[in-house]
């Protein structure tokens, strides 16, 4: 225990200070870098490794599991968060998705943040592991007092695109892919035409467009597009190109991914949010009539544009509104409005505050 906590506070202590910070943990947590501002740096509390090694030990227990033990399945209730201290597991899910941890990595956040507490996955040792478990409810505090409401959306931001990362993994191992290769300029589909199929970018970059031409953002591999008519049953609205000078990607059949879409609640969720976070920036650049920044001042102009009632939050109202340019013929009580909202509402409270827009679109 000693050990971890040593590893774990020189992880934290970059610059040998003798003290980790609150600052420390939330850029441990959610990976921000950048300098913290003048006034955070006023309020930040020090923590030498005896008050460090005081504040976790308490409240965490060494367990002991055997080369091949599921520690948890997925769909399991999840009620602790895990540190490995030694060995390897492997994380995989229904789905097709597979992947290993090992020493310093840590699993199970994904249950404690998410409203049903689900397991997204089942976790088998594939050696012996000594791992560290933390309750639910400490964690929880623990991440309250380290970073308030924010480092809480950052958690729950990384966890959704944990989620998504796997659904795209697995829509790469699919059978049926047809390799399909373009040259800069090329088309691969325009705004209008049934969409039949998606794309899966293997090299390349591919600039997506609305439908008054203005660039919404460019993908590159590893990314999809075309995803969207075989989600909502709407014609193409947007046109992808090729921008690069070779572009290489794989073709997938509208019927085979709808398979792949609804066989379990977190693929959907997953490919949902791709498709609707990107209908957002369709809506902003085409009610702007330029094209999508993730700049901060220009989110901030299209965040407060899209509140029209300057309560400081988007409500379902104001998704509609802004939803109106690009699906002008459903109606008030269509399901859409609502999971546009959802893709976008990190913290489940049914509105869209500045932080959650900001965190999605600074971080696409």
């Amino acid at each position: 225990k000693t050990s971890l906590m040593e590893r774990a506070f020189k992880s934290l202590d970059t610059n040998d200070k003798g003290y980790v910070t609150t600052n420390d943990l939330h850029r441990s947590f959610t990976g921000n870098s950048e300098k913290p501002s003048s006034e955070e740096d006023a309020n930040d509390a020090e923590l030498n490794l005896s008050g460090f090694s005081d504040l976790i030990s308490d409240n965490m227990v060494n367990k002991y599991y055997p080369k091949d033990y599921k520690i948890y399945k997925e769909g399991n209730k999840g009620n602790s968060i895990y540190f490995l201290n030694s060995g390897t597991v492997e994380v995989s899910t229904e789905g097709g998705f597979k992947t290993t941890l090992s020493q310093g990595d840590m699993f199970g956040e994904g249950a404690l943040l998410d409203s049903k507490g689900r397991r997204s996955a089942t976790i088998r040792c594939v050696t012996p592991v000594h791992a560290i478990r933390i309750s639910k409810e400490y964690f929880l505090k623990y991440m309250q007092s380290v970073g308030g409401s924010d480092i809480n959306l950052t958690l729950r931001e990384q966890d959704r695109a944990r989620d998504r990362d796997r659904a795209l993994k697995i829509l790469r191992l699919q059978k049926d892919l047809f390799q399909r290769d373009f040259a800069k300029g090329d088309v691969l589909f325009s705004c209008g035409e049934d969409g039949k199929s998606l794309f899966i970018v293997e090299k390349g970059e591919i600039e997506i467009k609305g439908e008054t031409g203005k660039r919404i953002q460019s993908i590159g591999a590893g990314s999809i597009c075309g995803e969207h008519s075989l989600i909502t049953g709407q014609p193409r609205d947007i046109t992808a190109v090729c921008a690069t000078g070779k572009c290489k990607v794989l073709e997938m059949a509208g019927k085979d991914f709808l398979t792949l879409y609804n066989s379990t609640p977190n693929m959907k969720q997953s490919f949902r949010e791709i498709c609707f976070r990107r209908d957002v920036q369709k809506a902003i650049a085409k009610k702007f009539g330029k094209e999508f920044s993730s700049s901060v001042d220009d989110l901030r102009k299209a965040f407060d544009a899209v509140d029209l009632d300057k309560s400081g939050a988007i409500d379902l109202d104001e998704v509609k509104a802004l939803l109106r340019s690009i699906y002008p013929s459903l109606s008030d009580d269509d399901e859409l409005f609502s999971q546009v909202l959802q893709a976008l509402d990190i913290d489940g409270d049914k509105t869209i505050k500045w932080e959650e827009f900001k965190k999605v679109f600074l971080e696409e």
